[in-house]
Order: C-alpha cells, then sequence, then structure tokens
C-alpha cells in the first residue's frame, strides 16, 4: 500500500524523513503568466509480517489546467560540504548527506518506483499562459495508478490515490522581469563533460539547449567568452575563447564566425545582453587571460596568466581585439546589448593594478556598462568601477552612500545569516531574497556558478550527480543549480527554479505596488517578517514565505475586482 499527500515546493522531502512532518496543501494561487508548483508525496506502508516489494506507480493529471502541468520525479545528490565554517542554526544538516535537488523525468516510461523505509517526491509544474481562460478557482486532481514491474503483464490499474488542489488564477498578468539577472554559462564545461569537440555542431546544439533553460528561468545576461575565462583556473586547464586571432607580422586579424553561431542563439532564446568574459585575471587584474592563436602559421599559445596585465603586447592585442569585436558587433546591431567585466572579486590592495589594467581599454569601453564584483566601498568611492556588484553581506556600507544601481551577489559566501541557495539550505531562504531585493531597488544579481563542472581551480571535471561541492571546496550546490542529463539535456534544479519563483515574486511586487503605494507593499511584507527588511532578511519555513505572496495576491485581486 502506498499513502500520499500533496505538499509544498517549497518543502526539501528528506529521503529517510517522517511522512507526517510535511504538512498537507490544499490551495495556490498565481498570476497570468506564471509558473507555480507543488509536490506529491509518496511512501511504501511496509508490513512487517510480509515481503516488502517496491511498487510502480503511474501519476496523471486532470483538471482545467491539466495542460499545462508538467511532473518530474526528485531525486536526491549527495551534499558533503554543508557549512564551510559557522553555519547558523538555519540549515537542514551540517553533516554529509543526500539532499533533493535534481529534477528527473519519469523512469519506467513515466511510472515511478516507490521503494521501502524511504520518501519519494514528484514535482508538479503548472505553467499558467499569459492569456489563460481559466481565470478563478479551478480544481486540480493528481491521481495514481498501480503499474506492473512487468510492462508485458496484464492489470487492471487500480487507482491508489484520488486528491485535488484547487487553483486560483487571478485576472492580472505578472509584469515582465525588470532584475538583471547574470549567472555565469561555462561553456567549456559542457563540451568537457559531454566530450565533445568545442565549438564543434554538437557544442553548440548543447549550448543553445542549456542557454534555453538558463534564460527559461530568469537570466538575462549570457556570458560569452571572447578569450579564455580567468575564472576558477588556477591550474591553467581551461581553453575556450570566441575570438579566432591570427598573428601575422606582429600585427593581429580577428575572425568572428565562433561569435556570430553563439550571438545568434543567445538571441534565438531570447538573452537580452551578453556579458562579456573578464579581459584580466581574478582578484585585481595583475595579469593576462590565457588567449590562443595562429602565429606565422602555427597554432599555439600567445598569451597566458603570467604576462602582466599591462604588458605592452597584451594590451596591443586587446586594444585591437576590442576594436574589431565592437565594430562587428556594431555592424550586426548588437553592441549594446554587451556588459563588460575587466577583472573579478578585486579589494582595495588591488587599486592601482585594477586602474592600470582598466586603463588600457578604458576608452574603447566608454559609453558601455564595466561591472565587476567588490566588497570595498572605497573600491567603488576611487571611481574604479561605475557598476559595482556587492557581495550581499557587503551591502550595507552602499546602501548608506546611496548608491545607485546596485547589483549584489552570493557565492560560497555569505554562509551564515543571509539568504543562499546551497544545498543544505532551505527552499524557502533561497526564495526568500526577493524581500530585500525589492526594498533596496537592486538593479541585478549576479551568481557565478551556472554550470560549473569543474573541481576548485579547475584541476579536473567532475561528475555533478556525485560530487556537488566542486572536490569537497566550494558548498554543496555552489557551483551549478542546473544537471547534465543525458543527450545534452539539461536537468533543472529545485534551486534553479526557485529562484525563479522570488523572480516571480519581484515581479508581484512591483504589481501590486502599482496597484497601492511602494511604502503599503513594503509595509504588508514587513508585518509578515514581523520586522524590518534587511539585507540579511530571510525566511525559513514554506509557511511564512507562501503565506507572504498570498497575501500579496490577495491585494491584486482585491483592487482589481
Amino acid at each position: 500500500m502506498i499513502r500520499t499527500k500533496l505538499i509544498s515546493n517549497l518543502e526539501k522531502v528528506l529521503i529517510d524523513g517522517q511522512f507526517e512532518d510535511y504538512p498537507v496543501i490544499t490551495r495556490l494561487s498565481a498570476l497570468r503568466g506564471e509558473r507555480i508548483s507543488f509536490q506529491i508525496l509518496c511512501e511504501l506502508v511496509v508490513n512487517p509480517a510480509g515481503n516488502n516489494f517496491s511498487q510502480l506507480f503511474t501519476p496523471s493529471i486532470e483538471g482545467a489546467l491539466a495542460a499545462y502541468t508538467t511532473v518530474r520525479q526528485v531525486r536526491h545528490v549527495p551534499a558533503t560540504n554543508n557549512g564551510r565554517a559557522t553555519p547558523d542554526d538555519d540549515y537542514i544538516t551540517r553533516a554529509p548527506r543526500l539532499l533533493p535537488d535534481v529534477l528527473m523525468p519519469l523512469p519506467y516510461r513515466g511510472a515511478v518506483a516507490v521503494a521501502p523505509y524511504q520518501l519519494v517526491s514528484l514535482w508538479v509544474d503548472i505553467a499558467v499562459p499569459e492569456d489563460a481562460r481559466e481565470i478563478g478557482e479551478g480544481t486540480l486532481t493528481v491521481t495514481l495508478t498501480s503499474r506492473p514491474r512487468d510492462p508485458m503483464t496484464e492489470n487492471p490499474n487500480p487507482e491508489l490515490y484520488r486528491e485535488s488542489l484547487t487553483v486560483e488564477v487571478i485576472d492580472a498578468a505578472l509584469p515582465k522581469q525588470e532584475l538583471l539577472f547574470a549567472q555565469w554559462f561555462h561553456s567549456d564545461c559542457l563540451a568537457s563533460y559531454y566530450h565533445v569537440e568545442k565549438w564543434s555542431d554538437e557544442h553548440f546544439e548543447i549550448i543553445r539547449r542549456f542557454a534555453a533553460t538558463a534564460r527559461k528561468n530568469g537570466i538575462t545576461h549570457l556570458f560569452t567568452p571572447l578569450i579564455s575565462p580567468p575564472l576558477d583556473n588556477s591550474y591553467d586547464t581551461r581553453d575556450l575563447q570566441l575570438a579566432d586571432v591570427t598573428v601575422e607580422a606582429g600585427e593581429y586579424r580577428f575572425s568572428w564566425e565562433k561569435l556570430d553561431r553563439f550571438v545568434d542563439i543567445a538571441k534565438e532564446v531570447g538573452f537580452e545582453f551578453l556579458e562579456i568574459g573578464h579581459l584580466f585575471t581574478q582578484g585585481g587584474a595583475a595579469y593576462a587571460t590565457k588567449v590562443m592563436g595562429t602565429e606565422d602559421g602555427v597554432y599555439h599559445r600567445l598569451f597566458a596568466k603570467d604576462t602582466p596585465c599591462d604588458d605592452p603586447s597584451y594590451v596591443k592585442f586587446l586594444r585591437a581585439m576590442l576594436t574589431s569585436f565592437l565594430s562587428h558587433m556594431k555592424e550586426r546591431g548588437d553592441d549594446r546589448r554587451c556588459y563588460f567585466h575587466i577583472s573579478d572579486e578585486p579589494n582595495s590592495e588591488h587599486l592601482a593594478t585594477y586602474m592600470r589594467a582598466k586603463g588600457a581599454v578604458a576608452d574603447l569601453l566608454d559609453g558601455y556598462p564595466i561591472m565587476d564584483a567588490l566588497s570595498h566601498y572605497e573600491f567603488y568611492e576611487s571611481g574604479a568601477v561605475a557598476k559595482p556588484v556587492v557581495l550581499m553581506n557587503f551591502l550595507d556600507e552602499f546602501l548608506a552612500h546611496g548608491v545607485k544601481g546596485l547589483w549584489t551577489y552570493n557565492c560560497l559566501v555569505p554562509d551564515h545569516g543571509y539568504s543562499n541557495r546551497f544545498l543544505a539550505m532551505t527552499l524557502a531562504r533561497n526564495r526568500s531574497i526577493s524581500l530585500m531585493l525589492y526594498k533596496y531597488r537592486i538593479e541585478g544579481f549576479l551568481h557565478w556558478g551556472y554550470n560549473f563542472y569543474n573541481n576548485s581551480g579547475s584541476a579536473d571535471c567532475i561528475n555533478p550527480f556525485v560530487d556537488t561541492s566542486s572536490g569537497d571546496i566550494f558548498p554543496s550546490g555552489d557551483a551549478f543549480s542546473v544537471y547534465p542529463g543525458d543527450g545534452g539535456e539539461p536537468l533543472e534544479s529545485m534551486r534553479l527554479l526557485t529562484f525563479h519563483e522570488a523572480l516571480e515574486d519581484l515581479s508581484a511586487f512591483r504589481l501590486c505596488e502599482e496597484l497601492y503605494s511602494r511604502e503599503e507593499v513594503i509595509a504588508v511584507l514587513e508585518d509578515e517578517i514581523g520586522g524590518e527588511i534587511k539585507p540579511s532578511t530571510y525566511l525559513n519555513t514554506p509557511e511564512r514565505m507562501h503565506a507572504l505572496r498570498e497575501r500579496i495576491n490577495r491585494m491584486i485581486k482585491v483592487k482589481l475586482s
């Protein structure tokens, strides 16, 4: 016998958890054009006196919105690094263990196996159309039928379970996402994992699929490596560039066929912006990054990480490349889609070096956004970076000085006291980042790991289904939010979809603001959390996060009724 119930999509169902610990949900609400989710929790009731074989069942969805649903199985992955230093008390676990994350297509040709002594959950997406006709409350019914292990066996497929959920579609369209969102797309990791030649037809097709999934989940900037990205590359193994470089008699020529194909894919799947890869090494821009090219008929390394940032030959190369690139992009009509980086995470000690590096190309990039991750206000105050991307736990000083157009980011820190999306953190903690993004009018959010499938420093490739911590260096889940499925198909994670819900919350807050006022919306949000929203604010339970969003939906509905 299998027992089942419908639960929140913000629950992380532990494989050895207790069925009773996960509260039932009975209703959801959404705006037109919104994606919402819930889970089906299943457990095999063990008979102590008899044999307990795994059972197969087939889920089906009926109701007004059934045509817009997708059902996947939540699978667990090893989380071995959960809290690097002083994790707070809101972690699910500090010890290594299996945690739910990857969303897999249903096995057994649409059926699912439930084994004794473990919980299984299914993730149900509802993609409400923007022009939905199913306005108001409707019923979505989940049915489970038994399935024989032997597909040739005749079976009447008895119904095991039937339960309904009320889904209300509010007659208001979710506004277009305004938050800019960059999550670094590691094209080289896709080539390495799938063992395909870089920039081959197979590679570009995999890039297209992963890029489409990124865009679907709210990412607005596609990381574009003109030259090999100097990111997590201390072992100097990363080699990937869109610029074809030829050197003849000391002069540079460039071919942009690979770039054109890459940009065409970006536009095809809906990307608004291109995030041009860093021109100098991480942590202060002291050196060049790796550049490969053909010189006098020989393809070899032209520059490496031991080339100083102000080396005249490297400066000459960069200026020639950027001049050619911008000219080419202007011809395409795409140059204003580009954001640029100098170096990742410089600090005050690196100011002089950073300014030398930036000075080598600043005139060529005049008028284009230059953004870099940094955390020291003095660095920004010097004028080195016009568009700072500030680590979340350093935002207070920038906000106190009234800096406008702020971006923020998290990575392997902050690991306590803030929202983040490590595997060992709750999904409510992940999603509630929307509160501080809204209150402080944050312009953009950056995260470094959309699909980083290397260990730290890129010494080796990893299997992300087995290693979620980049060789036990980074917090589990930090390096990627999408998994590499069979045949080049990306598999979404619970964390990826939950962060997209945070983006949808932001849009709903904005709509509510249009109907009321910004002050009223902030007052309601702060009433729900029981205090002032700060950069460190997060909620940690599904119930509180759902109640907050439900209140916003009710306000919208009342005003439009």
